[in-house]
């Protein structure tokens, strides 16, 4: 499975969605319904899951799930 297909696949877990419910646009906080509180746990989960770290201040820039995918991705390349 491909990085972006396993952060997806996190997130619809996370949300109790369905993975082919979710897109690349789609907005985390006003589409997800997603609060600082989840998002801090998802963020936790994949930082475990891919051993990465994530600098907080980044976290307040999301807004979409694409964002979340280039976050992970960036953060494995370093």
């Amino acid at each position: 499975m491909n990085t972006e297909k396993q952060i997806i696949q996190t997130l619809a877990e996370h949300l109790g969605l369905a993975a082919e419910d979710l897109d690349r646009s789609s907005l985390l906080r006003d589409e997800l319904g997603m609060g600082p509180v989840e998002l801090n746990d998802l963020l936790s989960d994949l930082s475990q899951k891919f051993n990465i770290n994530f600098d907080p201040k980044e976290a307040e820039d999301l807004k979409k799930v694409e964002d979340l995918i280039v976050l992970v991705e960036d953060n494995l390349i370093d």
